[in-house]
Parts: C-alpha cells; structure tokens; sequence
C-alpha cells in the first residue's frame, strides 16, 4: 500500500507534466470539429514519422508562402501559416502569421485564439486572456477560446476560474478533449476523483490514443479503491503502448495490493524487462518475495534496489 500511496501522491506532478505539453494545445478531437488549431507535443503511436512530418510541414510553408505572393491580403493563408510556424516550433513567425490574419479579417476567430495561445506560452498571462476576451467577443460560442482561458488560468493558478472556464468550453464543444482531460486533473487535485473520473473516460471515448489519460484514470481508481478498474485502465494502455514500463510497474503495485501476488511478481518482471533500469521495482519485488516467504528472492531483490538507488551508481 504504501507504495501505491507513494504513486497517487504523485498524481498531480504527473499530470501537470503532461498538462504542460499540452498547453496551447488546442488540437480539435472531435470528428465534428471544423478546422484544426496547434497538434498535441505527445507522441502517439501511429503517427507518422517525425522526418516525414517535418519535411511535410516544410513544404506547406512554402506552399502558402507561393500564395500570398499573387494574394496578400488573404487572411486564411497567414492564418494556416501561424498553425504551420506553430507546428515547427517558430513561435514569434507563428504569433507574427496570426496579427496579420487578425489585421486583414478582425471577424475571424482563429487567429485570435492562436495569438492566445503563443502568449500564454510565451508567459504573458494577461496579454493571452485580452486576446481570447476578444476571440469571445467575436464568437460567444467558440469553445477554444474559452479552452485557452482554462490554460492560462492554470498559469495564473486561478483553478476556479479555470474549472468554470474548461466547462464552459466542454459546454459549447464535447469534443474537446484536453479540456475534459484538464478539468480531470483540476478535479484530481481537489480530490473529487469520481468526478476525474468521468471526465477522463468520456476524454477516452473520444480520442483511446492518449495513454497519459489511461495513467492518471487509473491512480483515480485507485484513490477510490477501485484496484480492478485500475488494472483494466492500464492493461488497455498497454495494448496501445506495450513498452510502456510504467503500466506494468502500476498493475504489480495494485496486484500486491490485492494480495495477488503471484500476479504482481509477473507484471513486475515484465516492467523490467521493458525497462531493466526501473530501479523501484526491486524494492517492490523484496517485498512481494518477503510475503510469499521466499526470503532468498527478497534479500537478494533488496541488495540490487541498495545498489541500484545509491548515489554513487
């Protein structure tokens, strides 16, 4: 248990962790969505590869590029080549690309959320909310735009104003995915795990790729003593993400959690083997031996976790 304990208190830092790979992020999940806005930094399986997709990315760049030069005054194109800059990590071209679709079209919503975007990245909090106030103004029911709020409240740690606002955005939008996955985790760290819960399984029905939603929906589970869901929540991770060392280090934990400890000694091996360097697991390894009263197994599981874990390894 109190290696469990030591997982879920982890819980939030986990989370934000991925929370901030996903800031600015305001990839459209659902199927029903119009346009796209920024990609999400988290690597999916089934993507294509990270070259091709560069020189894919490259290529339309120069492609909208040729387009502005017989029409300049064309909104979209500046606005498609902010997504572009953004793609490849060209913040200030991106955020540059943005002004000038808001300047030629001030009614369009999409540059204004993206400039939002940038700021909030670029650590202005302030600028960022001025921008989405007025991507609001434009469209009172443009759901990124109240997205991006909940983000930069986040930054502000104003959480309340943040939960109301990734609401509000789910509200107008139930396809947004990182908003139900943030909302989750303001949830999670007030502890209303049941109410994580359901936003992290709706955010799965949408999009079943995004394994950080698989991880922190299990140690919700386990918040709640609810081990045999959390054991389902990661060995479906598994099946996306088999060299995933951590799923399989958690199902051990929550097997010998549940006295199953021939079950937790296996899923234990196998988190070695995936990552033979995930020292933890010979201390939870000592442990499990220790209860199955092989206590050969155990002292020596604890001599490779003393020196595994020594400063001086």
């Amino acid at each position: 248990m109190a290696h469990l304990k030591k997982q879920t208190s982890i819980l939030v830092s986990i989370v934000l962790l991925f929370f901030c790979c996903n800031i600015g992020c305001g990839k459209k999940e659902s199927g029903t969505q119009q346009t796209t806005q920024h990609a999400a930094s988290i690597k999916l399986e089934g993507e294509m590869p990270s070259v091709h997709k560069k020189s894919m990315v490259d290529a339309e760049i120069e492609k909208n590029k040729k387009l502005l030069e017989s029409d300049p005054n064309d909104a979209k194109i500046h606005y498609n080549l902010g997504l572009l800059y953004y793609e490849k990590g060209m913040l200030d071209e991106s955020l540059t690309a943005y002004k000038k679709a808001s300047e030629l079209n001030p009614a369009m919503v999409e540059p204004l959320v993206g400039q939002g975007n940038i700021l909030n990245k670029k650590g202005k909090p302030d600028e960022a909310i001025s921008l989405f106030q007025k991507a609001i103004d434009v469209d009172s029911h443009y759901a990124e735009a109240y997205e991006g709020l909940g983000l930069v409240y986040i930054h502000k740690k104003q959480e309340e104003d943040a939960t109301k606002s990734f609401q509000k955005a789910i509200g107008l939008n139930p396809g947004l995915v990182n908003s139900r996955y943030n909302l989750g985790i303001l949830y999670a760290k007030k502890a209303q795990f049941n109410e994580a819960i359901a936003e992290w399984t709706k955010a799965l029905e949408i999009n079943p790729q995004k394994t950080e939603i698989y991880y922190n929906l299990g140690i919700a589970y386990t918040k709640i003593n609810k081990f045999d869901d959390a054991i389902s929540v990661w060995q479906k991770a598994l099946t996306i993400r088999p060299d995933m060392a951590t799923f399989h280090y958690n199902i051990g934990l929550a097997y010998k959690e549940k006295g199953d400890f021939d079950t937790a000694e296996t899923s234990l091996n196998k988190t070695l083997e995936v990552d033979p360097d995930f020292v933890d697991v010979h201390k939870v390894l000592e442990e499990v031996y220790r209860a199955k009263g092989m206590l050969g197994d155990a002292d020596r599981e604890g001599e490779i976790y003393k020196s595994k874990s020594s400063p001086h390894h």
